[in-house]
């Protein structure tokens, strides 16, 4: 076939050498396989032994060309001799000289079907490596952050360098609640808390914060302790005695109430979390023998309630009518901005037993809403305390606050130790986590509650394996933009060096 085409190329229909497929005969050893014979035109030239083309002469006769003579310049054509391929039997056991029908593409479609399977199996374990790691950052993160957030991480102000450098002075817009209180020269607050409890501000800048809003006198009432009102007492009779008075006490807290306890020289032991009726009866009337007050705290703030549990944030908080029986000598009527007004009237009309102040209970400084007025006759810790026993005050109220406040400057040791932290917040936002109200005994007044958002932790993962899958597509295609761009600055290279 191959001879046919080439002669009928030049014209010349003599036959090249034959390529024969021989099979073994009859009778020889058909256990050998057939034999491929390159035969030549020209019978007596011996194909036994191999020899290596001659460049020239060689090249033509594999296309049936001889030169007439090696010596002569006019170069004749030999006819090429014919090819014989021999009817031959199929090796694979089917008909004809070659392999099966279709033999080919089956081999190709199971090559792609190969190709295609690793390929698949290359890009899922990728795909579930990077999901794996993904998972063991995310974990790795939670058991370093939450813990930080918890307990590592510090409050970002740095209350230690506050400077209070003004001056309040409520009675140049603000009247007594009792129109006929006009004559005072007391302003007290009767609530705030230092550092030795859970105030933010040293018993010294408790002092410098009442002095700047307009305070003549405090009661310092630290959460179970008189420390930080000792502190500050002598803090003030060192710094300004004729300035502010000091007056000492605590506030007696459990899960049932919160009480000031004032005028008193020596902390009053807390009783259990959840003192009985007897237990506070018992707390109230020791106070009472040491010569000191005491008076009842933030009534709406302990009644409200608290989710998910539904219940008063202190349980079984005792009611107004309980406390006048067991001989609490007043209420606080303004707490920070709240003004409570049926305690307010509960006390109207029990004037003969009972007194109102007022408490910032400051724990951060902030705005000032009400000062408690009194009449003493001398500006010192007895005479003021006199006229709270002798129920004889009054108060001023700015329900929108002083204007006078500023915020703390950063700690450098929170922008440090911030983003772990901030990183243990946003994963506490996976779930609703309640731990009631604080006894300051070392317990919490309700049990621990923590709602997982199961739905909110599912769209975490589908939008990571979103995250994984873009981040692969823009990988694949950033390198072959990078590729392309190498390739164009290649070709363009090329033509310059050709010129050059």
């Amino acid at each position: 076939m191959y001879g046919d085409a080439l002669g009928a190329d030049r014209g010349d229909h003599t036959s090249p050498p034959a390529l024969q497929l021989n099979s073994p005969e009859a009778g020889h050893d058909h256990t050998s396989p057939p034999t491929l014979q390159l035969g030549d035109a020209d019978a007596g030239h011996d194909h036994a032994s191999p020899r290596m083309p001659q460049p020239g002469r060689e090249i033509d006769s594999m296309y049936g060309m001889e030169p007439e003579s090696a010596n002569s310049s006019n170069v004749g054509f030999a006819a090429p001799a014919a090819v014989a391929i021999p009817e031959t039997k199929n090796i694979s056991g089917g008909g004809g000289g070659g392999p099966p029908d279709g033999w080919a593409d089956g081999l190709v479609a199971r090559r792609r079907r190969a190709y295609v399977g690793r390929s698949t199996a290359y890009w899922l374990l990728h795909f579930l490596q990077a999901l794996v790691l993904s998972i063991i950052v995310i974990l790795l993160l939670v058991a370093v952050s939450v813990p930080v957030s918890d307990h590592l991480m510090p409050s970002p102000g740095d209350y230690t360098k506050m400077k209070f450098d003004w001056k309040v002075d409520p009675r140049s817009y603000l009247t007594p609640m009792n129109a006929s209180f006009s004559n005072y020269n007391v302003l007290l607050d009767a609530h705030l808390h230092t550092t030795y409890s859970d105030g933010s501000l040293s018993p010294k800048q408790v002092v410098e914060y009442a002095l700047a809003n307009g305070y003549n006198a405090i009661i310092v009432t630290d959460h179970q302790t008189i420390e930080g009102s000792i502190a500050a007492r002598d803090y003030a009779l060192e710094h300004h005695r004729d300035e502010i008075v000091v007056i000492t006490g605590m506030e007696y807290s459990c899960c049932r109430i919160h009480m000031n306890l004032i005028g008193i020289n020596e902390s009053v032991t807390v009783s259990p979390p959840f003192p009985s009726d007897d237990e506070l009866r018992s707390v109230i009337k020791k106070v009472h023998d040491i010569g000191g007050l005491v008076i009842v705290n933030h009534i709406p703030w302990s009644n409200a309630t608290v989710l998910p549990w539904g219940t008063a944030r202190l349980p079984d908080n005792p009611t107004r009518e309980q406390l006048l029986d067991w001989g609490v000598d007043g209420f606080e009527v303004v707490n920070q901005d709240i003004f409570d007004l049926r305690t307010y009237q509960f006390i109207q009309a029990h004037a003969d037993r009972l007194v109102g102040v007022t408490g910032s209970d400051m724990h951060v400084p902030g705005p000032t809403y009400a000062w408690t007025t009194i009449n003493a006759r001398n500006r010192t810790a007895e005479a003021i305390l006199a006229e709270i026993r002798g129920r004889r005050t009054s108060f001023l109220l700015d329900a929108s606050g002083t204007r006078e406040v500023q915020d703390p400057p950063y700690k450098p040791t929170y922008f440090s130790s911030a983003p772990w932290g901030l990183l243990g917040q946003y994963f506490y936002g996976y779930a609703d986590r309640y731990r009631g109200m604080y006894s300051f005994q070392g317990t919490f007044c309700q049990n621990h509650v923590t709602k997982v958002h199961g739905s909110m932790v599912g769209w975490l993962f589908l939008w990571l394996l979103v995250s994984i899958v873009v981040l692969e597509c823009l990988y694949w295609l950033c390198r072959w933009l990078v590729l392309a761009a190498v390739r164009w600055v290649r070709g363009r290279r090329a033509p310059a060096a050709h010129e050059a």
